[in-house]
């Protein structure tokens, strides 16, 4: 058993044993200075809040695009995080970076970075049309009020065309420690706030249930996630299923 939750944050190895039930992945990053990470409308809603998150599939990493701001921390045990902050840099753009620059892609520029997350996330998926339809469609949970998606769009096909950067090139060397994380340990957290229970395997999930019936189970947090954003609704023994958790 383990009394904590492991990830990656970019680079970065971090433990945390003391996750409160209701702990949001977004107001963990600001908190940690990723302020790149935007607060739009905490229900999961415009995209501002985008990050990427990595996980083993089939000895592959794959990347998925999600709204931090109803993505409870402790459902990152396991994975590798990215923000904006991780995916180039000033002397460096990432392609999707140039692409959005050269194609005017942004104004205000407030939900810019979530849209280059879905869009990094995009480049890098296993089936990546190059046609407006699959591109709307992957862009569809991220909202622009001032640009208009037609420079967006163009911007992704022309990102899409680009050469790996160095943000892909190291994405290979993810697999050795998304293996390293992956100690089929239960994982307890207790709390003043609440129990957080990640259970390994179908068996300990089924006696945790019999020993706390009334346990509420996550999943993808898109309901709880508003639970606690808007209705304010404190989370107590709360378990994450391990299929959901991957």
């Amino acid at each position: 058993m383990r009394h904590s939750i492991r990830f990656y944050l970019g680079e970065r190895l971090v433990s945390l044993n003391d996750v409160a039930p209701d702990q949001t992945l977004l107001d963990w990053l600001r908190h940690k200075g990723r302020t790149g990470t935007k607060e739009g409308c905490n229900e999961g809603d415009c995209g501002a809040c985008t990050v990427i998150v990595a996980r083993l599939r089939q000895n592959r990493v794959v990347l998925k695009a999600v709204n931090a701001c109803i993505q409870l921390l402790p459902m990152l045990d396991g994975a590798v995080l990215f923000t904006i902050e991780d995916i180039g840099s000033a002397a460096a753009l990432h392609p999707v970076q140039e692409a959005m620059v050269s194609l005017n892609g942004t104004q205000c520029g407030f939900c810019t970075p979530g849209f280059v997350m879905s869009m990094v996330a995009y480049r890098n998926a296993e089936q990546r049309p190059n046609d407006d339809a699959a591109i709307d469609s992957a862009l569809s949970g991220n909202l622009c009020r001032c640009t208009g998606y037609a420079p967006i769009v163009r911007a992704m096909k022309q990102a899409l065309a680009a050469p790996d950067s160095a943000f892909e090139e190291m994405l290979s060397g993810l697999v050795p420690r998304l293996e390293a994380l992956e100690d089929h340990a239960d994982v307890v957290i207790q709390t003043a706030t609440g129990t957080v229970f990640i259970p390994d395997t179908a068996d300990t999930l089924a006696q945790y249930l019999l020993d706390y019936p009334d346990t509420l189970i996550v999943a993808g947090a898109t309901d709880v996630g508003l639970w606690v954003t808007k209705a304010m609704r404190p989370l107590h023994v709360w378990p994450l299923s391990a299929s959901a958790a991957s």
